[in-house]
């Protein structure tokens, strides 16, 4: 070996390589300038030549370094030029290819710094799998931390899952491992193959992989989020200049599972609707499959990126906003990192929040299934959103033993939900008993800043065995549910609707009218904390069954008056005290022919009169449908 090579390539070095023990490959392998001139190196356990091929066409034969396959080259200039590396193997086959170590890594020495200290917060856009072009050479860059590992190699389809071959380069003040390889395309598959210090080998998928294969212990798959172009500029620009406080938000939630197409047929639903927002709720089957590894990694209908960027685009294009459902399981594992209190992994947890509001453009984060020891994360997570975009949502539910009304933008109405369930799951004969489970949690203070989840799922308050099925009774089962509609639309706070919450074609069309009524009124979104928007008529009639409140505007004009009857009589003349003289007029029946109802007293416009009713200086008189609700504006 010449003395120049020996300069480089030490015979330790070697040796640490050839039996996969080698951390810094980069020290070895790769160009070295030295003084006389420069040293190329290459490694590949089946060659048995090697030589370099210069941009001008020249070969340059390698030598054997320790009898081993390490090639290297002296060259007596120090002039810097484009190579290849031709290799020979055993059977005859040849190969050319770049040579990964002959480039500098990408993570400069400030972000490594960063990441030690867990401040790096767009640590995604280069940990991970990216592809890049350096020079005029396009390939995959790869990062990955990996504390206390002895070797870290890059595998895949392309080097037969050998981690022999491209082992990447360990940075100098962490744990960062990191390599570019030349030639690597989107769609091919790789994993990261670690031998710990004991000398154990495993294989893994890519912590920060926007892309995995969907099946157990798959493979992650190379992506590149560059190429994505967003149209919705002008959405975001409202949404950053707005106030969701005083603008209304009716969401629809939608299983990821659910969007099965690229078609629009969802997007359209909603928007007849007049929702507007989207919660996409993830895949309890994808999660049992042990599917769902990677914090980066979209659950979407074709498994990619674009995939839901395309979605979330057209979203936006409709006004429509497009939040995450944060699962329990996914909290828990986030939680368990947290915990930890690592620098590093705290990084990946916060840039993984910053990751989905940057790349996905997503409008809002939606918790449930909160334990106490997740507030801290929480507390930490709302921050760095905030900080980011303080437009962006961060909705969740109670903790137990911690005072969360505050801390969420919107909370998790569960109270007041279990109130009517409890009341609508109660024999008839029984209800009266159950009177306060409606009135009492709206008794408690204001629900404004909450959101209420209106679905369809087992034992829900729209369950139709919570609706009463004996056959005297003669009224269709829809209408309790039609009245809960909209007794619940005029209770404070927002509301979130499952998809098929009103399937049928009745159901569907007063939940418009409801949804369209509220965008209408601001009485029914405007949030002042230093004004009550909510104020009871009377909802201490038990006997009755009969709940009167109002929802009052900032400006004292389109005020609402809502007449919930949950019994099943008709209460004709019924009177209901009125703050003021002049006209109610109706806005909504839920008893109207045309949402399936028998069409009683629909064309109501009352006078009110001068008769105290209710602690009201004023009443009117009504005729109120059995498990109807009435809305009048005033």
């Amino acid at each position: 070996m010449r003395y120049e090579i020996s300069e480089v390539v030490k015979k330790d070095r070697v040796m640490e390589l050839v039996f996969g023990n080698c951390s810094k490959p980069r020290d070895l392998l790769g160009r070295h300038f030295i003084l006389q001139g420069q040293v190329i190196s290459a490694y590949h356990p089946d060659a048995v030549k090697m030589e370099v091929i210069s941009e001008d066409g020249e070969h340059y034969p390698m030598d054997t370094v320790e009898r081993q396959p390490v090639f290297s080259l002296f060259l007596p200039h120090k002039r810097p030029f484009s190579y290849q590396i031709h290799m020979t193997f055993h059977d005859g086959n040849t190969y050319i290819s770049s040579d990964p170590y002959s480039y500098e890594g990408l993570i400069t020495e400030e972000e490594e710094k960063l990441f030690s200290k867990g401040n790096w917060t767009e640590v995604y856009h280069k940990m991970g799998c990216h592809k890049v072009k350096i020079g005029n050479t396009e390939g995959m860059y790869f990062a990955v931390w990996a504390p206390g590992a002895r070797r870290v190699s890059v595998v895949g389809d392309f080097n037969y899952w050998n981690g022999m071959l491209y082992p990447m380069h360990k940075m100098e003040n962490s744990d960062i491992f990191e390599l570019f390889i030349p030639g690597l395309s989107c769609g091919q598959f790789y994993k990261f193959e670690i031998k710990n210090v004991q000398g154990d080998i495993i294989q893994m998928v890519d912590p920060y992989a926007v892309m995995n294969e969907e099946k157990e212990n798959g493979a992650s798959r190379m992506f590149d989020l560059g190429r994505f172009r967003w149209e919705d500029s002008r959405w975001l620009s409202k949404r950053y200049h707005g106030n969701v406080f005083k603008t209304p938000m009716s969401v629809c939630e939608v299983r990821i599972s659910e969007l099965d197409s690229p078609d629009e047929k969802v997007q359209e639903i909603v928007q007849d609707m007049g929702h507007t927002h989207i919660l996409l709720r993830g895949t309890p089957e994808r999660a049992k499959l042990g599917v769902e590894r990677g914090f980066f990694e979209p659950t979407f209908y074709g498994n990619t990126p674009d995939t839901m960027r395309f979605f979330v685009n057209r979203s936006h294009k409709r006004n429509i906003g497009v939040m995450l459902e944060i699962s329990p399981e996914y909290l828990t594992r986030a939680v368990h990192l947290f915990e930890k209190k690592h620098p590093q992994a705290v990084n990946y947890l916060l840039a993984n929040i910053l990751f989905w509001i940057k790349e996905y453009h997503i409008d809002g984060f939606v918790f449930r299934g909160l334990s106490e020891n997740s507030s801290d994360f929480l507390e930490k997570a709302k921050e760095v959103i905030k900080k980011e975009d303080n437009s962006v949502l961060f909705i969740g539910e109670e903790i137990k033993g911690k005072q969360t009304r505050d801390f969420f933008d919107f909370e998790w109405n569960m109270e007041l939900k279990a109130g009517v369930e409890e009341y609508l799951g109660t024999d008839f004969e029984k209800r009266q008993g159950k009177y306060f489970c409606l009135s009492q949690p709206l008794m408690k203070g204001d629900f404004s800043n909450t959101l209420l989840l209106l679905n369809k799922e087992k034992n829900n308050l729209f369950d139709e065995s919570l609706i009463d099925k004996k056959p005297s009774c003669d009224y269709d089962k829809l209408t309790g549910v039609r009245m809960s509609y909209g007794y619940l639309m005029g209770v404070p706070g927002r509301k979130a609707w499952d998809l098929h919450s009103h399937e049928n074609i009745s159901s569907q069309e007063y939940v418009k009218s409801l949804i369209r009524i509220y965008q209408e009124y601001p009485a029914l979104y405007e949030y002042d904390p230093l004004r009550a928007s909510f104020e009871w008529i009377n909802g201490m009639d038990a006997e009755s069954s009969v709940l009167r409140f109002m929802r009052k505007s900032s400006s004292g004009r389109d005020n609402l008056l809502f007449i919930c009857n949950f019994g099943t009589e008709e209460k004709e003349n019924c009177q209901v005290g009125v703050p003021k003289a002049g006209k109610y007029t109706m806005i909504s029946n839920s008893d109207a022919v045309e949402f399936g109802g028998e069409g009683r007293d629909e064309h109501q416009e009352v006078q009110a009169v001068s008769e105290c009713w209710d602690l009201r200086p004023y009443s009117i008189k009504i005729s109120v449908p059995p498990l109807a609700t009435l809305i009048f504006k005033f």
